[in-house]
């Protein structure tokens, strides 16, 4: 769909062993009317100021648009190096529109079949020649797995954009009262407490059945595709809410809780807009979803203000905690001291002659619980022994896994 590109969308990728970051932008367009537009075209300026390398792709089966002038007018402004790529140049009938644009004036030129992958190699050595010297990949390679993975995900417009914004200290997502203004993933990485971080903000995820374009339903396919490379998710909710009582989880919030912790992950909420509330709504709603919350009580809830930049270096301090939690051990000894007497105390039947517990994984934390009478372990049961690990060992933000198996 043509303008579904609106912020910066930045890959890592790889060309005859050069590596380098690829970053797909929003089309330009010189009427500036709309906000929405403005804020498109600041990003591709911002883009261009910080790119090595600047591709310029044109339509080679059409001659040379008011857009494509008023780019090639900006490219002259900004003085980056650019290749002019003319795409499309397999249709027929196309030599002539490909001769326009040698107006351009640019250094370099490519003629690709983007379609087709014809050219897109010779483009690609245009680009490697093109590059600044390259630093050795060997440290990065090396550092690579110090990076903590976050996801930030929620509802459309609940200040995902902006939260993002205010951990980067730029204006790298695009914000807009507009619902729905991030339509892509977008990946960057930063540095806090001497700690390297990768976050993901998405779309914004609606419920399926709420989903009547295309765009939308692809952008759900992004956010569950994304969980998978997360180490911890941040989940961002609106405080100011007309439901009463007044509660900021809808049933969407709660599926994609369960989709989260379905995989492994570990969570944290933030409860975003904190400052658009007067103190007694805040108490009421904090209390309301600590309610709505009490099957997942576990998750840690951060009060945040994207818009007054409040508490979201907390956030991700939490983030980094729950992590921890995850990769936490607790040895067999330490389980057979503190918690294994109040098990075998309350054993789940009669017929329990004895029960034994020990951890056999984490991220997220795992546990076998051994017993004679696997049947006997009602849910009511499981909950008790759940309990006793969070009341003594914490595993805040993650979902405990308890197995049961028999051991005669």
């Amino acid at each position: 769909e043509s303008g579904t590109t609106r912020d910066r969308i930045k890959v890592a990728t790889e060309w005859r062993g050069r590596r380098f970051y690829l970053t797909d932008t929003g089309g330009f367009i010189p009427d500036e009317t709309l906000e929405i537009t403005r804020k498109v075209n600041q990003q591709i300026r911002n883009a261009i100021s910080l790119a090595d390398v600047v591709i310029f792709l044109v339509d080679g089966s059409a001659s040379p648009t008011i857009q494509d002038f008023a780019i090639v007018e900006m490219l002259r402004k900004e003085n980056p190096p650019y290749i002019l790529a003319v795409n499309k140049t397999d249709i027929k009938n196309t030599r002539d529109n490909i001769a326009e644009f040698y107006q351009f004036g640019a250094k370099e030129m490519a003629q690709i079949s983007a379609e087709h992958g014809r050219g897109v190699a010779e483009l690609l050595d245009k680009v490697i020649e093109t590059l600044p010297p390259g630093h050795k990949d060997t440290e990065q390679e090396k550092t690579e797995y110090a990076k903590l993975n976050l996801l930030i995900i929620g509802r459309p417009n609940v200040g995902k954009s902006m939260f993002l914004n205010c951990i980067l200290k730029s204006e790298r997502a695009i914000v807009s009262d507009v619902p729905g203004t991030t339509r892509d993933a977008i990946e960057e990485e930063f540095v806090l407490d001497n700690k390297k971080f990768r976050v993901i903000d998405t779309a914004g995820l609606r419920r399926k059945s709420k989903v009547t374009e295309s765009v939308e339903y692809f952008s759900i396919q992004r956010v569950i595709k994304h969980i998978p490379q997360a180490d911890v998710v941040i989940l961002l909710l609106d405080s100011v809410t007309d439901t009463y009582p007044p509660t900021p989880l809808t049933k969407q919030d709660k599926t994609i809780i369960d989709l989260v912790l379905a995989r492994g992950k570990a969570m944290v909420i933030g409860l975003n807009k904190i400052d658009l509330i007067s103190s007694s709504e805040r108490k009421i709603l904090i209390n309301n979803t600590k309610f709505e919350l009490k099957n997942f009580n576990f998750i840690p809830i951060v009060l945040t203000s994207a818009l007054k930049n409040k508490g979201i270096e907390e956030t991700i301090r939490k983030a980094v905690d729950v992590y921890e939690q995850g990769g936490k051990r607790v040895s067999e000894e330490l389980i057979g001291e503190v918690i294994l007497p109040r098990l075998q105390d309350k054993l789940p039947s009669h017929r329990a002659r004895y029960i034994y517990l020990k951890q056999i994984g984490t991220r997220p934390p795992k546990f076998n619980l051994m017993t004679n009478v696997p049947a006997d372990v009602k849910d009511s049961y499981k909950r008790f022994v759940l309990n006793e690990l969070r009341n003594y060992f914490g595993f805040a933000g993650n979902d405990i896994h308890l197995k049961i198996t028999k051991k005669s």
